[in-house]
């Protein structure tokens, strides 16, 4: 190639980031489009799903307007006394988030941070959210000191996604599916959960290692392809090659693989092995491990073993015996191994230099043929995974060049509108990678009041020492770490679509099995077909939403967009290679204070109405938890006065239609709760009050109603409103006496706290009117 070829190649790397002042032309495009008249996301004929790799919530958009992001005023405080925003190391130091600052610095030259499930739930502490500098330090020790999990981008660093969330519907309540790494949360994906049974007798293959390709550790349950295999109805997961060693470099692969980033691979179903690649290329692995037992003698048994299996797959997988396979064993094969092999240039890669004279690779091909050509010849099918190669995934060991991924696949689908009306196009992340996210992630039942069979059918979201598996396998130290599956921290996903069009923000609680659940939905209604996934648990079932409260009608309108008015984004990602690190600052404790805080974008955004309706009041000695719908809703208790305990943190699932209680310290008691989009209660004082407060919020009239019930004699209080930034004082005179609170002007929002004595109770939350509202107005 000549210079000028070679830019123009290059520029695809560009193509997909933008500017934040002008709007991208595949989002765009996308806007554009108009369903059709009358109708619902039930009429689309395919859904199309991206996960990529490794970022948390906030750190790719808690600086993103009306999310539950860094603006947020319900953080939970640690037991220091400071929000979980800032941080503490062991020396004292504080670190609260900071920018990376993406075009001037290497920040997405600094690779990833821990992220198995060691140092996840090391992270979370047992829910008391403070050892993220202790286990999310880079494992660089050129980086160890920086407070890189703290780090966060903003629209400058990130127009392309900050557009495709003001455009269209963004989760911020949408959680990985495991306090863990990328091949667990990829089989939640995939087959809904990361467990042969669903039980806790078997083992919870909580780390990447556990399923591979080698026999003892391929995965033997049912997926989600298999079942719409089972039920004729059409799928493919896409991707420019599969992982399979077949003889291509490591830049090679970087580039064209799809970095295990298919989990089907590990399927014994889908007889991976049988792809034409691998079982050319034996002869050379095979080559390679005898080379290398020669120079390590004394790991001569591995490689034996090795070497085994790789001659008894020279005479299993060979093309004459994948002609005897069965028309559904080839089907299975086929669609979940799309690859680009059609285009001669898929394995063969571009490299020149950029135009600041840096080393740039570029593949020759197209890392979407296929999914191009199934798009133009309209044989795209009903379900379609796309899986990127890793320097496009967005993993944080790459730089971001997933931003033109992504725009490609919605410069694709939107080049014959008529099929953008009939597209549902899901993007979401895997895992938080090493990333701090403020959210406390829900968790199984744990609490006095739901006890739990850890090795019954409720067992399978629980990793215990008193499981079966635990005496019963040679486990590691590390796959002995306790704790429970899920829910993990915050994910960022996106859901592209003409039906969720207009900047919403969703905040239902979701996760992976989500995906499997609105396919469920979707299927069945428009087919009648039964795609029921049987490895989702009751308990994700029951907190988990199925995505569909994100779609509006098809006369929803996207909202006119305004821009910051910022620079162009005129330096490539190439260029960053060479800037200096960035300057995360540590503070000590007297310098840190909400002020540094406010970097989150102001303004609110649409939100969609969320199938909620509960209540959460202290009554008679017990908090009482009400749940007046069928949506389950997972709720999380903290005792702060047994902090420095062992019995300070119990998570609920409240079932549909369910009432609950947790008993109250009869002295000083001081409780949290924590719910869905905000919802939260505290109920603090020195001793059982002689008041008792509640909050009923009705929903269909926009309105609470505050009921005190008291014993003898006149009380006053002190009703204060966080919103409206007012105090009055209220005389209680009769035994029960109800106050009113209008909740239309905040659009179903109230912030609300009751001052008695040394006594506090604080109502927060939303009211669910089935009725679109905004975003928490706090952020506004």
């Amino acid at each position: 190639m000549n210079r000028r070829e070679f830019l123009e190649k290059s520029s695809l790397l560009l193509a997909g980031l933008g500017t934040s002042s002008v709007l991208h032309p595949a989002i765009l495009k996308a806007l554009a489009i108009e369903p059709a008249a009358l109708s619902t996301f039930y009429d689309a004929e395919h859904v199309v799903i991206l996960m990529q790799e490794n970022r948390s919530f906030d750190h790719a958009f808690g600086a993103l307007k009306g999310v539950r992001g860094f603006l947020d005023k319900r953080a939970f405080i640690k037991q220091d006394g400071h929000s979980v925003f800032f941080q503490k190391d062991n020396s004292g130091k504080y670190a609260a988030p900071a920018r990376l600052d993406l075009r001037n610095t290497k920040s997405t030259w600094m690779s990833s941070l821990p992220h198995s499930w060691g140092d996840q739930q090391k992270a979370l502490n047992k829910g008391k959210y403070d050892q993220w500098l202790q286990f999310k330090a880079s494992g660089n020790k050129d980086y160890k000191n920086i407070p890189l999990t703290l780090g966060y981008y903003n629209r400058e660093d990130l127009p392309f996604y900050y557009q495709l969330a003001d455009a269209f519907t963004i989760f911020d309540q949408y959680f990985c599916s495991s306090l863990t790494g990328t091949t667990p949360n990829r089989l939640f994906h995939w087959s809904g959960t990361l467990r042969e049974q669903q039980n806790g007798k078997v083992k919870a293959n909580v780390y990447n290692e556990n399923i591979d390709y080698d026999k003892s550790r391929q995965a033997h349950w049912k997926s989600f392809p298999e079942i719409l295999e089972d039920q004729n109805v059409s799928w493919k997961i896409y991707q420019n090659e599969i992982s399979l060693p077949k003889g291509m470099s490591g830049e090679q692969e970087a580039w064209l693989s799809n970095f295990t980033d298919n989990p089907i691979e590990w399927f014994t179903k889908f007889n991976v092995k049988f792809s034409k690649g691998y079982y050319q290329n034996i002869p050379k692995i095979i080559a390679y491990l005898k080379e290398e037992m020669v120079k390590k003698p004394d790991q001569k048994k591995r490689f034996e073993a090795l070497i085994a299996e790789l001659e008894e797959d020279q005479t299993q997988y060979t093309p004459e015996k994948y002609a005897q396979l069965s028309q559904k064993e080839k089907n299975l094969h086929e669609k979940a191994f799309t690859t680009n092999i059609n285009d001669p240039d898929y394995w063969n890669l571009e490299i020149g230099k950029d135009e600041h004279g840096e080393r740039l690779v570029v593949p020759k091909g197209d890392v979407l043929f296929q999914f191009r050509k199934d798009v133009e010849e309209k044989k795209l099918p009903l379900v379609s995974w796309l899986v990127a190669p890793e320097h496009f995934s967005d993993h944080p060991g790459s730089p971001w060049y997933g931003a033109w991924y992504i725009s490609e696949v919605l410069n694709i689908l939107t080049k014959d509108p008529e099929t953008w009306k009939k597209t549902i196009f899901i993007i979401n992340y895997d895992e938080n990678d090493g990333y701090f996210d403020h959210v406390l992630p829900f968790a199984p039942p744990l609490n006095p009041s739901q006890p739990v069979d850890m090795n019954g059918k409720e067992g399978v979201e629980y990793v215990d020492q008193s499981q079966e598996y635990m005496s019963l396998l040679p486990l590691k130290d590390h796959e002995r770490i306790e704790g429970t599956v899920g829910l993990g921290y915050r994910v960022p996903m996106i859901i592209a679509s003409p039906w969720t069009k207009g900047g919403f923000v969703n905040s239902e609680v979701s996760d992976h099995t989500s995906v499997l659940q609105f396919l469920e939905k979707f299927i069945t209604k428009k087919f009648s077909k039964d795609v029921k996934v049987d490895n989702i648990s009751d308990w994700r079932r029951a907190i988990c939403g199925d995505l569909t409260s994100a779609f509006n009608s098809s006369d929803t309108k996207a909202p006119k967009m305004d821009y910051l008015d910022q620079k162009n984004y005129a330096k490539t990602i190439n260029a960053a290679r060479t800037k200096p690190v960035p300057n995360l600052k540590w503070y000590a404790e007297t310098e840190i204070n909400d002020h540094l805080l406010d970097i989150q974008e102001r303004g609110s955004r649409p939100s969609n109405p969320l199938p909620y309706h509960f209540h959460v009041n202290m009554e008679n000695g017990k908090i009482k938890m009400t749940n007046l719908k069928e949506n389950g809703v997972p709720l999380l208790v903290y005792d702060r006065t047994q902090l420095n305990g062992n019995q300070y943190h119990f998570s609920y699932a409240l079932y549909a239609k369910q009432e609950l209680s947790h008993p109250i310290n009869t002295g000083k008691y001081d409780y949290e709760v924590f719910g869905p989009n905000g919802f939260f209660r505290k109920f603090s004082g020195n001793k059982m009050p002689e008041l008792e407060v509640q909050l009923i919020c009705n929903g269909s009239k926009n309105e609470a109603e505050l009921i005190f019930k008291k014993g003898k004699g006149n009380h006053a209080v002190v009703l204060e409103d966080l919103y409206e930034k007012s105090k009055k004082t209220i005389s209680l005179k009769q035994p029960e006496e109800k106050i009113m609170v209008d909740l239309g002007k905040k659009k179903g929002w109230y912030d609300l706290k009751i001052l008695f004595d040394d006594h506090i109770w604080h109502f927060a939350g939303r009211a669910e009117t089935g009725k679109i509202s905004i975003s928490d107005p706090h952020w506004a």
